[in-house]
């Protein structure tokens, strides 16, 4: 997926600008901080998910002149003609999405057009963070590879949220136990996706890690949220007294996690922060490559800052391992000057930002 034509109005500093981007290759946004380059990629993330990755309250995203922002692409699918695409904002939070000339009530409905994968600073929680961001990570994949994954996961969630009203509630086990069953139900359903998914996925992160850094000891392990050796409602049934007196669920694929270690000790107790950083562009990486030998779709990439925290030859490495897979990448950076000797060799367009212009450099 590429986008072939990109327009953006009255988002944050952006009054107006008309975006062709290179569909195979790199589109470098460069200028001064401020100028707009962050809100550029901001504007597409907010396209492919319904959301900032800098703010919940969307209404800091509107300009400050206008009443909503709108955002609208023409995308380049694996159907003969171009689909066009939009999502406009009110700031009393009302939402319009088109897709193909048709009014549409679905945000999953967007994402499925435009799968786009972000990496900047904040994508070192994937390893500081709680385990609530490495389940997004892994979510993220099901929710372009396994068609069943969304029904599934509303279906855990919606039992999770009952059971656990329902142990607050201190209602008699008999009445909880059809909570119970429903959720064990969509768990083993839900933990059985993410299971196959990391079969697929993790020779493909090794693989992209061993690219970036040699990390000979590196071990990654998906771990369910329960003791695997349990069946899940065995696991329940263990904890029911707990869960009564504390009022939640404590077991379960809402509490899973990837347990990433390098001699048995946690990567980011060991990485520095540049290593961390090419660690955490192998994870996504990986996630655009399944991706794409599942479903045969290219994600957008969107680089913030890459330059930050990378050395020369880091950069290099990562530019190299973008451009293999020959999709669209949007990578911002302060100079120009930060890219002139690596993409001699690699499609790309400059593009320069100050403002909330934009012009083709």
């Amino acid at each position: 997926m590429s986008l072939i034509k990109l327009e953006i109005v009255d988002f944050r500093n952006i009054l107006s600008i008309t975006v062709n981007p290179l569909l195979e290759g790199f589109n470098v946004i460069y200028g001064n901080n401020g100028s707009g380059k962050t809100s550029l990629l901001e504007a597409i993330y907010y396209m492919s998910r319904g959301r900032s990755f800098r703010t919940a309250i969307s209404e800091r995203i509107i300009n400050k002149s206008a009443e909503k922002f709108s955002i609208f692409a023409q995308v380049q699918t694996s159907a003969a003609s171009p689909a066009p695409i939009g999502i406009e904002r009110q700031r009393n939070g009302d939402i319009k999405i088109r897709i193909a000339g048709e009014d549409s009530d679905s945000i999953a409905e967007l994402a499925h057009l435009t799968p786009a994968l972000l990496i900047n600073s904040h994508s070192l929680n994937l390893l500081d963070s709680g385990p609530a961001v490495r389940r997004k990570y892994l979510d993220w994949a099901l929710f372009y590879i396994n068609s069943q994954f969304l029904v599934t996961w509303k279906q855990y969630e919606r039992a999770l949220k009952q059971r656990n009203a329902a142990l607050k509630m201190k209602v008699n086990r008999m009445h909880l136990q059809s909570w119970t069953h429903e959720l064990v139900q969509s768990a083993a359903l839900l933990n059985q996706a993410r299971h196959d998914l990391m079969n697929q996925l993790l020779p493909l992160l090794m693989d992209k890690v061993a690219e970036l850094l040699e990390l000979p000891q590196l071990k990654i392990t998906y771990l369910s949220g329960w003791d695997d050796e349990q069946e899940y409602h065995v696991a329940l049934e263990r904890t029911i007294d707990k869960d009564i007196q504390f009022g939640f669920t404590q077991l379960g694929p809402h509490r899973a996690d990837l347990k990433i270690t390098l001699n048995a000790v946690p990567v980011k107790d060991i990485l520095s922060r540049g290593q961390q950083k090419l660690f955490i562009c192998a994870m996504i990486l990986a996630q655009g490559t399944l991706l794409q030998h599942v479903v045969g779709r290219k994600p957008i990439y969107l680089v913030d800052d890459l330059p930050s925290e990378l050395d020369s030859i880091s950069r290099l490495k990562l530019i190299v391992l973008l451009s293999q897979p020959k999709t669209q990448v949007f990578l911002t950076a302060v100079e120009r000057e930060a890219f002139a000797d690596m993409l001699h060799e690699i499609p790309f367009r400059m593009f320069h930002v100050e403002h909330g212009n934009m012009k083709e450099a």
